[in-house]
């Protein structure tokens, strides 16, 4: 299976845009169609080939128009369409117009982990039940499918606050101990991964693929190597994460899901009990050709990317427990 004619499904998002960029590098081996909201303010660059669609997501008929003819549809949107019965009208029209293959908005981490499976569908966006239909429906050959899981992003986490650190400050907040494994992927290795699944479909389809790039991570060694790359020690503040996790599922489980949204956040990534996000699943890094690189250089480039005084965003790095 060759695909040819690719739409983006959310193109002015960090994913979409990562993920053009890097089939812009192919030329024009790829038509790109870059599809978003009735009133999204989107605009391809002028040279870059790619047309530019604005549709009613919630529409089954204007979604099947503009499927229409694309050998692929990746889906790289956030917030509600993420949701079941949104993603589902999705994934219908893409067959009903003839779509060859489907790319599903997982990216982000193993949505078969236990723990995922009880938490409500507003946490997940729907995405154990969206990853179920497109197995029946790949069973039933209306369509082939993937999903990419990588783990939160790397360079958005570290640079933005959720991951505990104010570069810019010098500031941490280590959670418990600082210890537990994270599984995160920079961005660019994301993106890289979803082209080369789309440059070459066939090892991929009908399976969902998980990378992990960045070996040795905890927030300890992040904590270590900025000191080193940057040369001065970040002032430390130590978070009780058992206390954020356990009263994060107190609210869940009183239906308070607004209020236990951040601690189920940081939970699922700090807290110990959780032991990283890959346990139990076949690392793809060669078959989708990303490789690892150390701990030092994902950092560098992430501050690079975002430049050593990129303010935090306050309510990401500032997490405590709810009340109960």
């Amino acid at each position: 299976m060759e695909l040819n004619n690719i739409a983006i499904l959310g193109p002015r998002g960090n994913v979409g845009t990562a993920i053009i960029n890097e089939l812009l590098k192919d030329g024009t081996r790829f038509s790109i169609t870059g599809i978003s909201r009735e009133h999204s303010p989107y605009q391809p660059l002028s040279d870059s080939g790619i047309v530019a669609k604005n549709i009613d997501y919630e529409s089954l008929s204007a979604l099947t128009e503009a499927f229409n003819g694309q050998d692929a549809v990746v889906n790289c949107t956030t917030g509600g369409s993420t949701q079941y019965d949104a993603s589902k009208l999705i994934i219908n029209a893409a067959v009903a117009a003839g779509v060859k293959f489907y790319f599903a908005n997982e990216y982000v981490g193993n949505i078969h982990r236990e723990e995922y499976r009880r938490l409500p569908e507003a946490f997940v966006g729907a995405k154990i039940r969206v990853r179920e239909y497109l197995e029946e429906l790949g069973r039933n050959g209306k369509i082939q499918w993937t999903a990419l899981n990588g783990g939160p992003f790397f360079d958005m986490w570290l640079m933005k606050g959720p991951a505990g650190f104010n570069v810019r400050d010098r500031r941490a907040r280590i959670y418990g101990s600082g210890n537990t494994p994270l599984h995160w992927t920079p961005l660019p290795t994301i993106a890289l991964a979803a082209a080369n699944m789309l440059r070459n479909p066939a090892p991929i389809a009908n399976r969902a693929i998980h990378i992990s790039t960045v070996p040795g991570l905890s927030q300890n060694v992040i904590l270590s190597t900025l000191e080193s790359i940057l040369g001065g020690k970040f002032a430390v503040e130590h978070v009780d994460i058992d206390k954020i996790h356990n009263n994060a599922l107190i609210a869940l489980e009183r239906g308070e899901l607004g209020k236990a949204m951040k601690g189920l956040t940081v939970g699922h990534q700090f807290y110990e009990g959780q032991r990283g996000s890959v346990d139990g699943v076949t690392i793809d890094n060669e078959l989708v050709g990303v490789h690892s690189v150390s701990v030092e250089d994902a950092i560098k480039q992430a501050i690079e990317l975002y430049g050593k005084e990129f303010p935090i965003v306050e309510g990401m790095y500032f997490v405590e427990a709810c009340e109960i």
